[in-house]
């Protein structure tokens, strides 16, 4: 288990810090926080399980959800190593044909939160630069090409 792994399971397990209050002391996406804690902590996700499916404090959000699916899809087609592209193409297959259920598939797998952390902040940045080409200036967007 990674330095920043057993450092996200104390706080959790041991110091009674939510997802949120970890992501925060930690200067970490809150998706990678539960991302890292389905991983490697048992009493994380039994309380996901216990958890109202209306609430996501534990669970994750529709939102991060559909974030993490993007972080997997991008795993899938666009890594170097093609055993992680197998692996997370195999995940995506399974999950969408019912086969996994996500607490379950999250605590089988060992993904890298500040990975997935740098990938969930470039998404964020990429978002926000399209955001202010549409809406900041006011001015329309020229398309420019390669010559």
């Amino acid at each position: 288990m990674t330095s920043e792994l057993t450092a996200i399971k104390t706080a959790y397990e041991q110091e009674d810090m939510s997802p949120e209050q970890i992501a925060e002391s930690q200067e970490l996406d809150i998706t990678a926080v539960k991302a890292g804690l389905m991983q490697c902590s048992s009493k994380y996700r039994k309380a996901c399980g216990t958890e109202d499916e209306d609430e996501d404090r534990l669970n994750f959000t529709n939102d991060q959800l559909s974030r993490v699916n993007d972080v997997i899809v991008d795993l899938a087609l666009g890594a170097e190593d093609e055993h992680l592209r197998f692996k997370a193409a195999a995940f995506i297959r399974d999950d969408k044909k019912g086969r996994r259920d996500v607490v379950k598939g999250m605590s089988g797998n060992n993904f890298n939160i500040l990975f997935i952390n740098k990938q969930l902040e470039r998404a964020r940045e990429v978002t926000a630069g399209i955001k202010q080409r549409i809406l900041g200036n006011g001015h329309s967007v020229e398309r420019v090409t390669d010559v």
